[in-house]
């Protein structure tokens, strides 16, 4: 038997359209309620209700479109949940606010984890995402709890079909994702992509970002990984790259100073790997970030941002 999807309570009506109830207390033999394929049903509203999420004691969850003036932080509170919870869920960090986007909300707290394929298990899913601080089978008796699935699932290793969703309950994700690399974001003065180069005086390619920043301003690791050059390269001026876990090459160029040796492993936002400058080809102090693929082919920073 898998999580189903059933019917939300009259006073939360409105969420019908929108919202997929992971609740297993309704048997599957229950005849249908031909009155949800009504054409005579009003639809549902095309955005859920955050405060029918909070009166709500079964796990729901639904797609949020982001707002010209929301955060994650109060999206969060608005649906009853925790930013960590919204950031697992979504595997994003959210350091950059799509607006306009779309991101799974959700009433719990702890990673909505949803089913890559038909026939994952109960057992299987526990063990994954087990809690360090928790022994396994209380940790399997609070999923069971929360997702209000039967207590058979305890001893019959429940199983899942594609698509469905699960509350993993004190769960968290840890995302190892892109950072800015500076202590705050100014402003980018220059970005991805085609731009009139104001020293060659022609349109080039430009194959990261230009972040005005003071000299001697510390430059950290947007992610963790290890140090493959630390030195000067051309136009770049003095340049470190680090490479991560994904293959994908981080470089930071125009350093004044470099603090790192080549083969050193430093961490995101706590190693220091030099200081702003204005080496190599450039007009005026600022950090040149790119990431490189493991083909060496870049891509856009601000894509890769709050994402791994």
């Amino acid at each position: 038997m898998s999580v189903r999807r059933g019917i939300l309570p009259a006073a939360a009506a409105g969420l019908l359209a929108t919202v997929v109830i992971a609740v297993a207390s309704v048997p599957r033999h229950d005849p249908p309620d031909y009155a949800r394929f009504s054409v005579l049903t009003p639809a549902g509203p095309d955005a859920p209700d955050p405060e029918a999420f909070k009166t709500l004691e079964r796990v729901v969850h639904a797609r949020h479109r982001i707002g010209p003036s929301d955060t994650i932080k109060g999206i969060a509170l608005r649906y009853g949940t925790d930013v960590k919870a919204l950031q697992s869920t979504n595997h994003n960090e959210f350091v950059f606010m799509r607006r306009g986007g779309y991101i799974r909300v959700h009433n719990g707290n702890g990673y909505l984890h949803e089913v890559a394929q038909d026939g994952e298990t109960l057992n299987g899913i526990t063990a994954r995402y087990r809690r360090p601080d928790s022994v396994l089978k209380e940790f399997r008796a609070d999923v069971v709890r929360a997702n209000r699935l039967p207590p058979s699932s305890l001893v019959s290793n429940y199983t899942f079909g594609k698509g469905d969703r699960l509350l993993l309950p004190g769960v968290y994700l840890d995302l190892d994702t892109y950072r800015i690399p500076l202590p705050y974001l100014s402003r980018i003065s220059s970005r991805y992509g085609n731009r009139f180069h104001p020293i060659h005086k022609k349109t080039m390619f430009h194959s990261g970002i230009d972040i005005p920043m003071k000299v001697g301003t510390p430059v950290f690791p947007s992610r963790s990984g290890t140090v493959v050059f630390a030195g000067w390269l051309g136009g770049y001026g003095y340049v470190v790259d680090v490479k991560h876990s994904d293959g994908y090459t981080t470089r930071y160029g125009h350093l004044s100073r470099i603090t790192v040796k080549e083969g050193e492993i430093v961490q995101k936002g706590r190693s220091m790997l030099g200081k702003v400058g204005s080496t190599g080809t450039s007009t005026g102090p600022h950090l040149h970030f790119e990431i490189l693929t493991n083909t060496g082919r870049s891509v856009n920073p601000t894509a890769k941002f709050g994402r791994k």
